[in-house]
């Protein structure tokens, strides 16, 4: 009797664990600690956090795409940002990672192939400053440097193009 009552603990303990994996893969991620990716790292422009400015993209739209390499959704979308760039390659991408660290954006930046410039936020103080509650977040700017969308969680190449028709227009 009493091991069929440690099976069904067991088994709605499974259940909730997976249920909360399931929600916290859809709606994205908060702040977490630092994790390292696994994979080759590459060289990657990183730009000083203090030194970044959307008014320094004035000219052409701008794509502002904030996560972290420990952010399970952010390594979901992570192929379509890559997919994405590569057939926009005269789009302004800059890549925003929160909570990170050089080595573990490198090594996100080498799993995925992604080539943009990079600035760490390790306090959150950029996303912050710019509305970005968790990540992934992305954000598009008309030439003029003027907020035009947003995408919240992980996205899609479709989403993107519709998202950078706006900012282009």
């Amino acid at each position: 009797m009493r091991s069929s009552w440690a099976v069904r603990l067991a088994l709605v303990a499974a259940v909730i664990g997976l249920a909360a994996l399931t929600a916290a893969l859809a709606t994205g991620c908060g702040s977490s600690s630092t994790a390292s990716a696994s994979s080759s790292s590459v060289d990657v422009e990183f730009i000083p956090i203090d030194e970044f400015s959307v008014e320094d993209y004035a000219g052409k739209p701008l794509v502002v795409n904030y996560f972290g390499s420990w952010c399970p959704p952010c390594n979901q979308e992570a192929p379509e940002l890559a997919s994405w760039t590569e057939s926009h390659p005269d789009a302004q991408m800059v890549g925003i990672a929160v909570d990170d660290t050089e080595a573990a954006v490198s090594d996100f930046m080498g799993k995925y192939g992604l080539t943009y410039p990079i600035a760490l936020d390790p306090g959150w103080n950029q996303a912050n400053e710019s509305g970005v509650t968790g990540v992934p977040e992305t954000v598009f700017y008309d030439s003029k440097g003027e907020e035009v969308a947003r995408l919240i969680g992980a996205t899609t190449e479709a989403q993107l193009d519709l998202s950078y028709a706006k900012a282009s227009q």
